[in-house]
């Protein structure tokens, strides 16, 4: 779950790329002003689980070091991060609070994405191999870490998108796990059983 807290992209600038797609510039296309917010759906995957969870929400970018995700259905929760710290507000229980350093693979999403909202390709670079491919109709910009311990939890990101939009954040994990989050334009009411296949394939996704 925590890796999917920081997990959206907002709106690119639309252009056309006339010999595919360079990664750098397109992660410096990326920069936005905050405040910024997108809708979400979400769906994790993972071998413990029976079915995948799907949640919806808004998700929002503040700054680089402050991000809300803000879950509506089917339950109420409320997740920010300031400044290295993490708070977790679910309607009927307890907050929780815990460092940002206790969890290695979202400190890491929090690195490259406070770049990726920064566009700061140099930035992304420190924690993440960046590739990129496609063309202005379909792209896909890759990210995989570069830390070892964050390897073993996170093995690549991928975000796809069409022409100036972003249509999905897929983020995969070990043992199988994937957390897929469509935003904007791509949310679709999602089954609880819906097959990872299915979104990879609306995700344009492979």
């Amino acid at each position: 779950m925590r890796t999917s807290l920081v997990l959206w992209i907002c709106l690119l600038t639309p252009r056309a790329w006339a010999d595919g797609v360079d990664p750098e510039r397109l992660i410096d296309r990326l920069a936005r002003t905050a405040p910024a917010r997108v809708a979400f759906v979400e769906a994790r995957y993972s071998p413990l689980l029976r079915q995948p969870i799907v949640v919806s929400g808004e998700l929002a970018y503040l700054g680089p070091t402050h991000l809300d995700r803000d879950v509506t259905a089917p339950y109420r929760e409320h997740t920010t991060i300031r400044d290295g710290a993490v708070s977790i507000e679910r309607e009927g229980e307890p907050s929780r609070t815990f460092a940002l350093r206790r969890a290695p693979e979202l400190r890491g999403l929090v690195a490259g994405f406070a770049g990726v909202f920064a566009g700061d390709s140099a930035a992304v670079k420190r924690s993440f191999a960046i590739a990129a491919k496609g063309a202005e109709d379909a792209w896909t910009l890759e990210l995989t870490p570069l830390d070892p311990g964050t390897q073993r939890r996170l093995s690549r990101i991928l975000v796809t998108g069409a022409a100036g939009e972003p249509r999905c954040l897929l983020v995969f994990g070990d043992r199988d796990a994937a957390t897929v989050t469509l935003l904007g334009a791509a949310v679709l009411n999602l089954r609880p059983d819906v097959p990872l296949p299915q979104l990879l394939e609306h995700c344009r996704a492979e």
